[in-house]
């Protein structure tokens, strides 16, 4: 399959076309003279590494990406099939995640490095909590991949158990268990539910998260995300767990796994963040975004 590459002339194309901006109104944007978006578009011209990332941003808040997603869904097969029988393929997903999404919550482990300690070796210059960080994420995500199949339902038992793993012995953090006090979150002014109510909270998302009535699945998945991460049911561990839950609801609907990678951790606490708004648009993109990587990463 060839791997998909949004080329920032077709991402200009369809600012023009969809989103309806004027070739003058772009280049203003983006701090360029108009002649400069003449030869990106007319001439092949090639923008910049950070004009190329400013065409990226104002494309994703304005083009909607789930037509590829959905497009790429029809052509995959089953994402389930190829992780249980393609090892190269699932060792390179497992090893990406699990760096990116320990990254995310401020590993300082390398992608070298928790590569290392997922084969068991030593890793010099490494506490041994950040050694078994890497360990317990890929362990979680063996676990996963043993209990998953299509239309997977997602049960408490299922959740508590994935914490256990990623938290294994990390004690002090209730390793399987909600959190019995209050947790400081710092990227959202929102304020937590105590943790008295976390049980009822999380029965209920339970309940709606097997729920797949609705036209936009990717959608709903990333509200999912979301609600998920406000409740924040555990004392540590709340992203990584979190991440795992959207990567089985997209597997077991067919679509490929996500990768979100570390350089994009503040937008995706942007779009987090907007959620406490009831703006779901952003972390939509995000996560179609991330499926896109994720199929180039397993079916490319």
């Amino acid at each position: 399959m060839n791997k998909i590459i949004i080329s920032d002339k077709y991402k200009l194309e369809k600012l023009i076309k969809e989103a309806k901006f004027s070739r003058s109104e772009l280049a203003k944007i983006f701090g360029v003279t108009y002649k400069t978006v003449y030869r990106w578009l007319d001439q092949n011209v090639i923008p910049h590494h950070k004009q190329s990332r400013d065409i990226d941003e104002l494309f994703k808040e304005h083009i909607d990406l789930s037509d590829w997603v959905y497009k790429i869904k029809k052509n995959i097969g089953d994402p389930i099939k190829k992780l249980k029988e393609d090892l190269s393929t699932r060792g390179r997903f497992f090893l990406s995640m699990t760096y990116a999404s320990n990254a995310i919550e401020g590993s300082r482990m390398t992608l070298k490095e928790t590569e290392m300690a997922i084969d068991g070796k030593k890793v010099k210059g490494k506490e041994f909590f950040e050694v078994l960080e890497a360990v317990n994420h890929n362990n979680a995500l063996l676990y996963m991949l043993e209990e998953i199949k299509p239309n997977f339902k997602i049960t408490e038992e299922f959740i508590l158990k994935l914490h256990s793993i990623l938290l294994y012995n990390f004690n002090n953090k209730l390793p399987g268990k909600y959190r019995t006090g209050y947790v400081n979150l710092t990227n959202t002014e929102k304020a937590l539910p105590s943790a008295q109510m976390v049980p009822a909270k999380m029965r209920l998302f339970i309940k709606n998260i097997n729920n797949y009535k609705t036209k936009n699945i990717i959608q709903k998945i990333a509200e999912d995300h979301y609600t998920f991460e406000a409740i924040h049911p555990f004392f540590d561990g709340n992203g990584r767990v979190g991440r795992i839950i959207m990567l089985v609801q997209l597997l077991s609907k067919g679509f490929p796994p996500q990768v979100i990678e570390v350089e994009d951790r503040y937008k995706y606490y942007l779009a987090l963040g907007k959620g406490d708004i009831g703006s779901f648009a952003n972390l939509t993109q995000m996560v179609c975004d991330s499926i896109i990587k994720g199929y180039n990463l397993l079916f490319v």
